[in-house]
């Protein structure tokens, strides 16, 4: 979605629109892709510095932690942006050099950033020990540690 800065003059002006990410790629994360995005930005422009109000709302597809199965995820989130035509000092303010740039970029972090880093679908349960694995607590992993010898010292013990 492209966003003209010149628009936002009018105090009144306000864009909407869907944003498609069935392009992206999502590898690595806990996000298998994200269905459906919409977006209503809102702002005003202060001498130089572009003052915009994301209002996102998105429905990801995220992958169960427990089972690796799909999991619908709605995310409603808020932003405030500032951008500027002149490079800041300040890092929470965004560089655009034209008037005209892309919002997608910025509303893509923003979806990112809103996943929790574990997502379990409703009713999963954590996987039981099967063949060539076993499932531990992380007190039956240190306390097996603990009573494991390093086969490395073991000549050094005797």
């Amino acid at each position: 979605m492209k966003i003209n800065r010149l628009l936002f003059n009018n105090p009144n002006y306000s864009l909407e629109g869907d944003i498609d990410f069935t392009n992206e790629n999502f590898t690595g994360g806990v996000i298998r892709k994200i269905a459906s995005c919409n977006v209503k930005i809102t702002g005003s422009i202060y001498e130089d510095l572009l003052m915009l109000k994301l209002d996102i709302k998105a429905k990801v597809i995220g992958i169960c932690s427990y089972t690796l199965e799909d999991v619908d995820y709605q995310i409603n989130r808020q932003e405030n942006v500032e951008i500027s035509n002149e490079i800041e000092d300040d890092d929470t303010i965004f560089y655009e050099k034209n008037n005209i740039f892309e919002i997608d970029p910025y509303v893509l972090s923003f979806i990112v950033s809103s996943m929790p880093s574990k997502l379990i679908k409703k009713g999963a349960k954590p996987p039981k020990s099967g063949e060539c694995y076993r499932v531990l607590t992380e007190d039956e992993y240190e306390k097996e540690k603990a009573e494991t010898k390093d086969p490395r010292w073991a000549a050094l013990d005797d």
